[in-house]
């Protein structure tokens, strides 16, 4: 199928709170991918202006001491558009990561396909308790334990959509 050759970058961010608008990206990564094939890797974390609150460090493992060198926001959205272009975003609960990355990018990815795979997860798997990455990562055979960590969710998302392109 078409679809297979095409590029596609699975993203997923950690940020301080669940607003797009009153919270901060603490940690971006994006993996490209030509079909199956991981060709490209952009990961870092991003220096917030405020202090990342405590549950928010208990759910991700993200200090305010791993931040305090890290590039802030303004230096890190120039290198992700670049990174993304006009590349298929994949990712899970898409709408939560797309809504931040088109906030502090300004709205730069508006015209990019962005495909979810929560929906996929139910419709491959609708056996499952439910369709949380972890839940749907351990189904398929990812038994690391990376969860809420950008880069490990990414790879884990992408997996997710290339087991559904194998059905499509």
């Amino acid at each position: 199928m078409k679809e297979k050759e095409n590029i596609f970058v699975a993203i997923d961010v950690e940020t301080t709170g669940l607003s797009p608008f009153a919270n901060e990206l603490i940690e971006v990564s994006a993996i490209k991918y030509e079909g199956y094939q991981k060709i490209d890797t952009f990961s870092t974390l991003i220096r917030p202006k405020v202090r990342i609150p405590y549950y928010i460090t208990k759910i991700t493992g993200i200090t305010n001491d791993m931040v305090r060198n890290a590039p802030e926001i303004e230096e890190v959205m120039p290198e992700l558009i670049r990174f993304i272009g006009d590349s298929t975003l994949v990712a899970h609960n898409a709408n939560f990561d797309y809504k931040f990355i088109q906030n502090y990018s300004g709205y730069h990815f508006s015209n990019n396909k962005v495909i979810d795979t929560v929906p996929i997860g139910r419709k491959l798997y609708p056996e499952l308790p439910n369709h949380k990455l972890g839940t749907i990562a351990k189904h398929i055979g990812i038994t690391e334990d990376g969860f809420h960590r950008a880069e490990f969710d990414c790879e884990c998302c992408a997996k997710i959509y290339m087991e559904y392109l194998k059905v499509v």
